[in-house]
């Protein structure tokens, strides 16, 4: 299932030219995997203290095929696309319109990694996992 994340592009997201500074593209994502995760009742504050875990970016690689420019409108679709023992990753596509691939500005795989609070890589609890399978 995918996830529908809108953005606004602001003068602070944008270089000199008044494009988006490609860092930017990777805070979009964040912000659109966080609320997709809050979403399903996951608050990443509660998770650490619930359980002692915290999800760490392992990876990340972004393919930017256009650029975006101030004042414009974005959407990021985010989907979940494998769920490990102790890992998850996600998809990220940023169009100007989802649906329409010509619209695709860049897309990303972001790769989490569960580690307990001495930033040691540990399994997903299961109650947390119940939480990430369910639809909505």
């Amino acid at each position: 299932m995918a996830y529908r994340f809108p953005v606004q592009v602001y003068y602070e997201d944008t270089d000199a030219t008044g494009v988006v500074y490609h860092t930017n593209y990777i805070k979009y994502m964040e912000r659109a995997r966080s609320t997709l995760l809050q979403q399903k009742g996951l608050s990443l504050p509660a998770i650490i203290d619930k359980f002692g875990i915290q999800f760490l970016v392992r990876g990340i690689k972004v393919d930017f095929r256009q650029p975006a420019r101030l004042l414009q409108s974005l959407t990021v679709v985010t989907r979940m696309t494998k769920i490990g023992r102790a890992s998850l990753v996600f998809q990220h596509d940023l169009y100007f319109e989802p649906g329409h691939e010509q619209t695709m500005i860049c897309s990303g795989e972001v790769v989490l990694v569960c580690a307990n609070m001495a930033f040691k890589p540990c399994a997903i609890p299961a109650d947390v996992l119940k939480e990430i399978k369910i639809e909505n």
